[in-house]
């Protein structure tokens, strides 16, 4: 094997290395533990559209959704329609699969968390974990964290409020905001 090939092999190795412990890193641990199931017995599939803005840096995403009383599936897309996270409950348990290298793979899983937030039925979030608080009125949820406000949903052009599936929502954080436009397929 000539030099060329070893350096090239070392890099590459090195380069999947990085990669490895750069997606080990972001999966953080957050303070609200991710549903595995909701209340809600109808299923949602969507097909929803990110502009997620952190900092200077902004990005879009296509996410396809999918929610059922005992399970989730949550497909995170680059602008090329290529995977970057698969998450899901199963089992009891989540699961999240990282594919790709990608600047939202550092917010993950507040990313999950903001789709909870803005998804799941007000009372299954509430009963969650005691320390947190979420409250709901004109078109407007917020969600508490020990009295502190955390984030914010404002429900945009939503056209069944108690189905949020079809239309467009801002979620925002004192760390990122996100808009999502949402559009049912079932």
């Amino acid at each position: 094997m000539s030099g060329n090939n070893k350096l090239f092999i070392v890099k590459y190795l090195l380069l999947v290395l990085l990669l490895a412990l750069g997606a080990c890193s972001t999966l953080k641990r957050s303070d609200f533990t991710l549903l595995n199931a909701s209340s809600d017995q109808q299923v949602h599939v969507a097909q929803q559209q990110w502009q997620i803005q952190q900092g200077e840096k902004k990005y879009s995403l296509e996410v396809i959704v999918e929610r059922s009383a005992n399970h989730w599936r949550w497909i995170m897309l680059n602008q090329l329609g290529q995977r970057v996270v698969t998450a899901e409950s199963l089992a009891g348990q989540i699961q999240i699969e990282l594919l790709q290298s990608h600047s939202a793979n550092q917010l993950l899983p507040a990313l999950l968390q903001a789709w909870q937030f803005s998804y799941w039925p007000l009372a299954d979030l509430q009963t969650a974990d005691p320390r947190w608080l979420f409250a709901e009125r004109d078109g407007r949820r917020e969600a508490s964290f020990s009295g502190i406000l955390r984030a914010s949903i404002e429900y945009h052009q939503i056209t069944d409020r108690v189905s949020p599936w079809q239309g467009s929502l801002s979620y925002n954080t004192p760390e990122f905001s996100l808009l999502i436009h949402s559009q049912p397929l079932n």
